[in-house]
């Protein structure tokens, strides 16, 4: 059973970044549900029921925009109640309501594109641009791991020895400019471990080896292939103007015609890749178990 982040790295990237570029770049409420659902689908598919704080961040993006849209932006014409001589008009609460759906999306398709996309995968996929850069942004990604571990480390210690009392707000201050100045010295001398342990292996001298080979299977060239034909698809249709929707001054939304269900039903095939993959791959492997 072959896993979607098993899959080779450029054709699951290419996958997760065009289906999160069009949510971008598109405000059709039916395309953002859509990219929505299947965000946080593939999300809870991955990570289960945890990361309590994160959903309740990005599902109150919606609300947060349709509450504030309406205070710095009087456009529309459905004027639903005054606050104080302020109008609030339905246009108004429709775009924010809208700009926060899509904003959601966007946060959950690059949460996964984080979790996918380890420090390996991503030297692999920036390597023939450029390796120094490939190298650096994979132990950036990785360092970000590492000083959080190494920080709750630190501030665990900090209070074992007694150095600042609970809940004291002069206390916490200092543990924290503590903490802070450990962590920064434990950075500088790992930055300088590692360049020595690498000048020492002879980086740089010669042609860079991967240690991770990601061989290119038939899977991965179908699903490179579908997300590019499906995302072309959606893109032209969006650029010929047919998810189009207006907002102000009045709410006018595209003509749902062929080119318009062409466009979503596109749209919700790339987006639901993932989970088409690793519903296939379940299915697979559940009649393999039946036939033992």
């Amino acid at each position: 059973m072959r896993t979607y982040d098993a899959m080779n790295p450029l054709a699951v990237a290419v996958q997760l970044l065009l289906t999160a570029c069009i949510t971008v770049f598109c405000m059709d409420p039916v395309l953002l549900g859509l990219s929505l659902c299947a965000a946080m689908a593939l999300f809870f598919m991955r990570n289960g029921t945890g990361h309590k704080g994160f959903h309740a961040l990005a599902l109150g993006l919606p609300l947060l925009f349709m509450l504030l849209n309406p205070l710095w932006n009087q456009h529309g014409t459905s004027v639903l109640f005054f606050i104080n001589h302020r109008a609030v008009t339905k246009e108004a609460l429709w775009f924010g309501a809208v700009t926060g759906i899509r904003l959601a999306a966007v946060l959950y398709w690059f949460r996964t594109f984080s979790d996918l996309m380890t420090s390996d995968k991503l030297f692999y996929l920036l390597r023939f641009l450029s390796p120094k850069l490939a190298l650096i942004f994979s132990m950036a990604v990785r360092n970000l791991t590492l000083f959080r571990q190494q920080m709750h480390k630190i501030q665990n210690s900090q209070k074992a020895l007694g150095l600042y009392r609970e809940k004291h707000l002069i206390d916490d201050v200092r543990g924290g400019i503590r903490v802070f100045s450990v962590l920064i010295s434990w950075a500088l001398e790992n930055g300088i471990i590692t360049a020595s342990s690498m000048a020492a292996r002879g980086y740089g001298i010669g042609k860079r080896s991967s240690c991770t080979n990601f061989r290119w299977k038939r899977q991965d060239i179908v699903l490179l292939l579908s997300a590019l034909l499906l995302a072309g698809t959606v893109i032209v249709l969006i650029a010929k103007g047919y998810l189009e929707r207006q907002f102000y001054p009045v709410i006018q939304p595209p003509v749902h015609g062929a080119f318009w269900y062409t466009a979503v039903i596109a749209y919700a095939a790339l987006a639901l890749l993932p989970l088409l993959h690793e519903g296939k791959e379940a299915l697979i492997w559940y009649r393999l178990r039946s036939n033992i």
